[in-house]
Order: C-alpha cells, then sequence, then structure tokens
C-alpha cells in the first residue's frame, strides 16, 4: 500500500493553517492554475513544495504543480535529494544549470544579490510560460517581508516591498507567496521536525549582504516593537496600485 504524503511528512497544523489563511486572504489559486513553484533546495521552498501538494489533495480548488530549481552555481549543487523529495511530493521537477554566481563575480557586481534575483525571476518566469503555468510560488515569508522594507527604506531611501500576490506585467505571470504570514524560525523549526531534505547554498554572498544587515537590525528592533513583523505583513493589505486589481493582488 503506497503512503500517502502527509504519512511521511505530517505537516503542522499550524503551518497549514498560516499558508492556508494567506492563500485566502490574497486570493492566490485559482480554480485550473498550473503553479510553477521556484524551488532553491532551502528550508523554505522546501516546505512551500509540501505546503502546496498537501492543498492539492484535499482542496476542492483544482490546480496543477510543477517545480524548478535554478542550480546558480552551474552545476555544484547536491541536488539528488531535492529530486528524491519532489518525487515523493508527486511534483515534477526541472533542473536548470546556469553560472550565474560566476557571471557576477566576473562584473564584480555591485547589488549582486539584486541581480541573481531579477535573472532568477526572469528563468522562472520563462520556465512557467514553457510549462503551460501561469502561476509561480515562492517561499517569500515574514521575515523576508519585513527585511525586504527595511533594506528599501535604509538603503534605497523608499518605503516598498514585494507583494504576497503580484500580476507580471510583461509576461502575463502571476506570483504568490503562501508563506507570508510564517516567521522564518518556525519554518525553520519545522523543515527541521520533518527532516527535510535541505541542500546548503553555494552562494558565497549569503555572509556578507544588505539583508543580514537588515535581518540584524531587525531583531533589535524587535526587542522594542515585538509585533514588528506581523505589522509590516499586515500593512501589505493596503497596498494596492492605482488600476483595478482583483482583491489581493498587485500589478508590477
Amino acid at each position: 500500500m503506497k503512503e500517502e504524503i502527509g504519512d511521511i511528512y505530517p505537516l503542522s497544523k499550524k503551518i497549514s493553517r498560516f499558508a492556508g489563511e494567506a492563500i485566502r486572504d490574497y486570493s492566490m489559486i485559482r480554480e485550473g492554475d498550473g503553479i510553477l513553484i521556484g524551488l532553491s533546495g532551502g528550508k523554505d521552498s522546501l516546505l512551500l513544495s509540501l505546503v502546496l501538494a498537501m492543498l492539492k489533495k484535499r482542496s476542492p480548488v483544482k490546480f496543477r504543480l510543477g517545480a524548478c530549481l535554478i542550480d546558480q552555481s552551474g552545476g555544484l549543487m547536491q541536488t539528488d535529494e531535492t529530486a528524491a523529495y519532489m518525487d515523493r511530493l508527486e511534483i515534477p521537477l526541472k533542473i536548470i544549470r546556469h553560472p550565474m554566481y560566476g557571471i557576477i563575480k566576473e562584473r564584480e557586481e555591485r547589488s549582486p544579490c539584486s541581480l541573481c534575483a531579477n535573472i532568477r525571476r526572469g528563468m522562472l518566469a520563462g520556465e512557467a510560460l514553457a510549462q503551460g503555468c501561469g502561476v509561480i510560488a515562492l517561499g517569500h515569508h515574514k521575515d523576508d517581508a519585513a527585511e525586504t522594507v527595511l533594506m528599501n527604506l535604509f538603503f534605497g531611501g523608499r518605503f516598498k516591498c514585494f507583494h504576497p500576490h503580484l500580476y507580471m506585467s510583461r509576461t502575463g505571470v502571476r506570483v504568490i507567496r503562501p508563506l507570508i504570514y510564517i516567521e522564518e524560525r518556525r519554518i525553520a523549526a519545522e523543515a527541521k521536525r520533518l527532516c527535510l531534505p535541505v541542500c546548503s547554498s553555494c552562494c558565497p554572498y549569503g555572509e556578507d549582504s544588505k539583508r543580514k544587515e537588515a535581518k540584524n537590525t531587525l531583531r533589535l528592533l524587535e526587542k522594542e516593537a515585538p509585533e514588528l513583523k506581523s505589522n509590516i505583513v499586515h500593512a501589505l493589505r493596503n497596498l494596492r496600485g492605482s488600476e483595478s486589481w482583483p482583491a489581493g493582488m498587485m500589478k508590477e
């Protein structure tokens, strides 16, 4: 008898509830959607994959799932365990090897994280369209949102953040972030409890980035304002484009 996904990976009810609330609040998933998961091999995207695989099993709204992992090292990532995990979740996985880190180093890029994110998002959008998927699901969580606000404020002079449900007008693809209500510490604890096959990052810039500075600043601010991250995420619900878009969605 074949084991069910929930038996292999008994997902926390809180994680499931928070993700379900975000999906509902921002109208993220529609009947017949093709959703491509942007997989990195890290804890966030692995847990996101499990959340969506479980939701697909029980939701009355029918949608299909695929996943794309972009190996930005050009082939240095160990992806065997990741591929086996996605196979257990019954999510087809496409792995794309790309020498992104080498390109960034050669260009001596001053903002490597920003360039990397833009290239990766463009590649994901292209793969989504190639697979007939109109939606990309990313593993950004509550901490990511708060840190992005601080980064834009301190280093860019603007109050801006990614939106939980975004329409990319250039490609016609929607981007959703179902983990937006969940803190990183909770995701890390859940990934450890379920023994998810987290793949260590090959990124040479992870320990010296503006995001790490923002993370440290956020930790200090939370001592005075414990609800800071939740308040920032709540504020996202008031961010709407000037045009009329469906409830919960923002135009890029």
